[in-house]
Order: C-alpha cells, then sequence, then structure tokens
C-alpha cells in the first residue's frame, strides 16, 4: 500500500529543498509510527529541527514559513486511522 504525501514542489529552491525534507520526514515517521506506534508530542522533534534549519538559513519566506507549518499540523493529527488503508 502507498501513502500520498501531498508533494508541493515550487521552482524556488528553498522552497524545494523543504518539501523534500519534509516528504523524507512524512515517511520516516509513518514507517516510525507502522514500527512502535504513535506516542505524545509525534513529529515535534522532526519539526523543531527543520525550524532550527530553515528558519535561521532562510530567513524563513512565508512559503517555508507555511510549509513547516502545515508538516507540524499534519504530525499534530496523525492517527492511528492514516496508518490503515
Amino acid at each position: 500500500m502507498r501513502m500520498r504525501l501531498n508533494t508541493i514542489v515550487y521552482i524556488n529552491g528553498e522552497d524545494y529543498k523543504v518539501t523534500l525534507k519534509i516528504n523524507k520526514l512524512k515517511a520516516k515517521l509513518i514507517a516510525k509510527a507502522k514500527k512502535s506506534g504513535i506516542y505524545e508530542n509525534f513529529g515535534q522533534k522532526e519539526v523543531l529541527h527543520l525550524q532550527d534549519i530553515f528558519y535561521t538559513n532562510y530567513q524563513a519566506n512565508s512559503k517555508v514559513r507555511d510549509l513547516i507549518d502545515k508538516f507540524d499540523s499534519w504530525c499534530m493529527n496523525f492517527d492511528d486511522r492514516d496508518l490503515r488503508g
């Protein structure tokens, strides 16, 4: 079964880098959830890591902030029903 990761690719290089990183993290988190389950603050370490990298390196333009905020929302709303297909 394949899960859709809602890939968004912008022409701008920084947006593309953020999107690639988020898609890799989503795949990693889905695999982790399948293996060991979902826990409180699921994905927050990854969100903070993205903020540390991209908020400082790219001065966090509005698209970058929006992408990271959407990923944060995805992590907060992810539940075991998302693992079923």
